[in-house]
């Protein structure tokens, strides 16, 4: 069950947000009244109850806006508690200063801000001895091996009903999971612009990109790992394309800052992780997690796509590199499936990048026979990949003056948020048929992509190369060909929602 947050500096916002919550579909609505700017009105607030409640009234300390005396605290929660709320909230250390009563449910809740405690399981513990219904431990995650702790907690403590969130970017895939090991529920956002604790999502998010009602402990678990991670889509589309063939699987995302690779594959082995997308920056640095990869990943030194094989061995393969490739030639005009000649043949391409996926990206061109220069703002990256793939490369300081036919972007720069920023001036756009190719998909529509269109440039967007690598890795995690169409409009919605945002 998704659990959705609500507070507001009002009576009647809160109250109308809470009835907008349930006609959205939600069964259960947290009422945060430390978010009231006046004495709550606790009879005015329950004399309509459109959902089942849990009443919470959190400290400052505890992440929360209260500035009152405690004891004015307690007093509220006892007077909710008499008022037959469904749950109340409760911390730890005043828990057994307010007994049960009638039919109120206790939520008995841990909150560290600011880290997450070696002991864990002595904090849940502590909770279990306050004669809790539901037990509650959500800390600050500074990496992903703390968040990796607090999942564990929630799939090993069995005293009670636990809820266990690692809070911040690198929690994200615990607010999603915890329903994989009986998490009685999670907690998300209902009005974006009101953010309760770092990393909560959206319940519209939690409920349509994940499907996490759907979520139980049969649930094969798939990943998108990177860093940042918080703008891919591809939990979003792969989800989308599990649900339409009705597979009991979810992808989550996992923030995997550099150098956690190995965190990742073995902190988290217990979860038995069936297969993971890879992005910026680990696709060249995942092979060496490998146990078998395939032709492309062999020669291009980079990884995309990841599954376990049932003896426990990792397969890697680059989905990358056959997207990319189709994606220019579809924009430079070969049919589909067509066996003519590729309009790569004998063609400049200017490549700016040196990572995973400009790896893939001078391998597939140069095979297709073009003509390959490789600039980076670390110049010897950039010569150390040219002299891999055999091609030439330029100072980045020369790229906006260097002949291209094809320009294509492989760095992050023009990447959400810093959608002004572009890795060409105008300048580099010097004739009307050059072919500017953007791998950056979010935006969709990138400031190179604007400078290059607004100088008759032919375009293309990531969005293509993206879906096109999708529906390649869906195939190799489920045997299925994948529901294009389908991924095309979930991906079309997600952008849509982000640019108007």
């Amino acid at each position: 069950m998704i659990c959705v947050t609500i507070g507001r500096g009002r009576h009647a916002s809160l109250v109308e947000e809470w009835q907008a919550a349930a006609k959205a579909g939600a069964e259960l609505v947290e009422l945060r009244i430390d978010c009231l700017r006046r004495d709550p009105d606790l009879k005015r607030i329950f004399k309509e109850r459109p959902t089942p409640m849990i009443f919470t009234v959190r400290r400052s300390a505890d992440g929360g806006l209260w500035r009152g005396q405690e004891e004015k605290r307690q007093q509220l929660l006892r007077e909710a508690i008499a008022l037959g709320v469904d749950y109340v909230d409760l911390e730890s250390d005043v828990a057994d200063k307010i007994r049960r009563f009638g039919k109120t449910k206790r939520i008995v809740s841990y909150h560290n801000l600011k880290n997450t405690p070696a002991n864990l399981n002595e904090v849940a513990e502590q909770c279990a001895t306050c004669d809790p219904d539901v037990v509650k431990v959500a800390t600050a995650a500074h990496g992903l091996a703390d968040a990796a702790r607090v999942l564990r907690l929630g799939a090993t403590f069995k005293k009670h009903p636990t809820v266990a969130i690692a809070m911040g970017e690198a929690g994200v895939f615990t607010r999603v999971l915890g329903a994989k090991f009986g998490a009685p529920f999670t907690y998300a956002g209902f009005n974006p612009e009101r953010i309760f604790a770092a990393g909560m999502l959206n319940f519209a998010s939690l409920k349509n990109d994940y499907g996490y009602d759907q979520i139980n402990a049969e649930t094969e678990v798939y990943a998108v790992i990177g860093d940042p991670i918080g703008h891919s889509l591809s939990p979003a589309v792969h989800n989308a394309g599990f649900r339409q063939f009705g597979l009991n699987k979810v992808m989550a995302p996992f923030q995997v800052a550099a150098g956690e690779l190995d965190v990742f594959f073995e902190d988290l082995e217990w979860l038995g992780v069936k297969g993971c997308s890879v992005t910026i920056p680990h696709k060249s640095d995942v092979v060496a997690q490998l146990d078998h990869q395939d032709e492309l990943v062999e020669q291009t030194g980079s990884c995309n796509t990841v599954t376990r094989n049932e003896d426990g061995t990792w397969t890697g393969r680059n989905t990358d590199c056959q997207a990319a490739i189709d994606s220019l030639e579809a924009a430079m005009g070969k049919p589909e499936d067509s066996s003519e000649a590729s309009p790569l043949i004998d063609k400049q391409v200017l490549i700016l990048g040196a990572g995973g996926v400009a790896r893939s990206l001078a391998f597939g061109v140069s095979r297709q026979g073009a003509s390959v220069t490789i600039t980076n703002r670390n110049d010897p990256r950039a010569t150390t990949l040219a002299e891999e793939v055999g091609c030439r490369t330029v100072n980045w300081s020369s790229r906006a003056s260097t002949i291209a036919d094809v320009i294509v972007n492989c760095t992050p720069v023009g990447m959400h948020p810093n959608v002004d920023d572009t890795p060409m001036p105008p300048a580099a756009f010097q004739k009307p048929t050059t072919v500017v190719f953007d791998t950056i998909y979010h935006p969709e529509h990138t400031m190179l992509l604007k400078l290059a269109r607004e100088r008759g440039c032919v375009t293309l967007t990531g969005a293509d190369m993206f879906i096109r690598q999708a529906a390649l890795q869906f195939n190799i995690y489920t045997g299925r060909e994948a529901p294009v169409e389908l991924m095309k409009t979930v991906l079309k919605r997600k952008l849509g929602a982000i640019r108007d945002a």
